[in-house]
């Protein structure tokens, strides 16, 4: 959603349009964001830029990143710095820094990828595919630099390798990695 209000601002610029409202709503945006997750008792890094329909009243810690309204963030989870579209994340969930969850996915069957293409403009066809959520269930652990695509689950309790793109289901209990991400092995809890 902040990927398409970010286009739009966009497409007013390169039209020759004075987008200086468009920025400054956005900004404003966020800082009621801000404002309302520190009330709720988020601890909030500097950079944070958080939709103020997002729920993350429960959320541990948000850093550098950008959280849309369509995110849910569980008891005890955080985010050190990156994206999160469109997510509903679980409790005590780790999230390493330059993470992107749920980006927006262009429609590569169409004759051009671009929605400034003046073919896909006299079309009126949005060249993004259809959003679906991307579901992170409880005590996972995400890896620094991971993008993790639409539509895909990640299970209780698996790992994330850093760099990995995960572009499928993540079964409970395994440790993911590469790109595109498979399974390395399971995750063996020890007796403590």
């Amino acid at each position: 959603v902040l990927y398409q209000f970010n286009e739009l601002l966009c497409v007013y610029s390169c039209k020759g349009f004075n987008n200086l409202f468009f920025i400054l709503a956005l900004r404003l945006l966020y800082i009621v964001g801000y404002i309302r997750a520190s009330f709720l008792g988020v601890r909030l890094g500097s950079g944070a830029r958080i939709h103020p329909r997002a729920d993350i009243k429960l959320a541990s810690y948000i850093g550098n990143a950008q959280i849309a309204k369509s995110v849910i963030m569980n008891e005890g989870s955080y985010i050190n710095s990156g994206i999160v579209s469109n997510a509903h994340i679980g409790k005590f969930v780790s999230i390493a820094y330059n993470v992107i969850i749920g980006p927006t996915e262009h429609n590569t069957k169409l004759p051009s990828m671009s929605p400034h293409s003046p073919l896909m403009k006299s079309l009126n066809i949005s060249t993004d595919l259809p959003i679906s959520l991307v579901i992170i269930e409880d005590e996972v652990w995400i890896g620094a630099n991971t993008v993790i695509l639409q539509g895909v689950k990640i299970g209780h309790g698996s790992v994330i390798a850093a760099g990995a793109v995960v572009t499928k289901d993540v079964p409970s209990m395994e440790i993911w990695g590469g790109v595109p991400a498979r399974k390395i092995k399971n995750r063996v809890i020890e007796n403590l």
